[in-house]
């Protein structure tokens, strides 16, 4: 659980991002900075205010600490994994290999909210242990569950289960256009979908990455709290989404919304 120091000092990055990036009120697959980059080379040039959508990886490895609205604007590009922990590359050939997963293996509060913030004195609210695997899906080597918030609206679910030869299957639930009825629907993904997935996986570091908020987010932007596990490894991560060319999470869950949009629409974060 966080702390409240901990629940401060993030909404207080949260403010200062709305301030410097008013247009930047949800995150976006797609990367203002790549796709303007002479506009966005006036912008740091001139000092502009149109700074706060221009950052980018690229920009950020070598103007991250020029200045105060660089650091800021720049943390999403900045990778927080821990490369002291250990890590493993997932391929096709590798989940093959593997084992399945146990029933206990794939249960998870993962369905909770990044972010919980209860009023003190409370008992912290209780989250029960939901499968991560799709409806009829009872066997897989890999399971994903995620929680992606979207400003007010309510959170998308998205359960992804890949089994032997590399089949799988996507659920999710979401409020249609953010404020219709909740709906449940699953696909199957074809071969390229699954290794979009599993390259996401590892460029993200997933088994490196903290478990909460190591990055500021913009009001009402973006949020996802997001579990893998294989046999022998798992993580739970909470943090705040940026946009196509942001590290970490942010490569994971963007990979997943790419692969949602391409089924539905009318999904929040997709």
């Amino acid at each position: 659980m966080i702390s409240i120091a901990g629940i401060v000092r993030i909404f207080a990055l949260v403010l200062i991002a709305e301030a410097l990036l008013p247009r930047a009120a949800f995150a976006l697959p797609r990367s203002y900075a790549l796709e303007h980059p002479a506009e966005c080379a006036q912008a740091w040039a001139k000092n502009t205010d149109a700074r706060a959508n221009c950052a980018s990886r690229a920009f950020c490895d070598a103007h991250r600490n020029d200045d105060r609205i660089s650091r800021i604007v720049c943390d999403p590009y900045i990778s927080k994994a821990d490369r002291k922990r250990p890590s493993v590359t997932i391929s096709r050939a590798w989940l093959d290999a593997a084992r399945d997963l146990t029933e206990r293996e794939t249960m998870s509060r993962c369905q909770q909210p990044t972010v919980v913030v209860y009023p003190e004195g409370s008992p912290p609210p209780k989250f029960d242990l939901v499968t991560m695997l799709p409806a009829g899906m009872k066997t897989a080597k890999l399971a994903l569950c995620g929680n992606i918030s979207v400003g007010m609206f309510p959170p998308t679910i998205v359960k992804v289960g890949v089994g032997s030869g590399g089949a799988a299957r996507m659920e999710i639930t979401w409020n249609r256009n953010g404020t219709g009825p909740r709906e449940t629907h699953s696909v199957r993904l074809n071969p390229a979908e699954v290794t979009q997935l599993l390259i996401a996986v590892n460029r993200s570091d997933f088994w490196r990455l903290p478990p909460a908020l190591s990055h500021s987010g913009a009001a009402d932007g973006e949020y996802a709290n997001v579990e893998v596990t294989v046999p022998g490894w798992r993580n739970h991560v909470g943090d705040a989404i940026g946009d196509g060319d942001a590290v970490d999470s942010s490569t994971l869950v963007n990979a997943l919304s790419e692969i949602i949009a391409r089924h539905w629409k009318n999904v929040p974060g997709a």
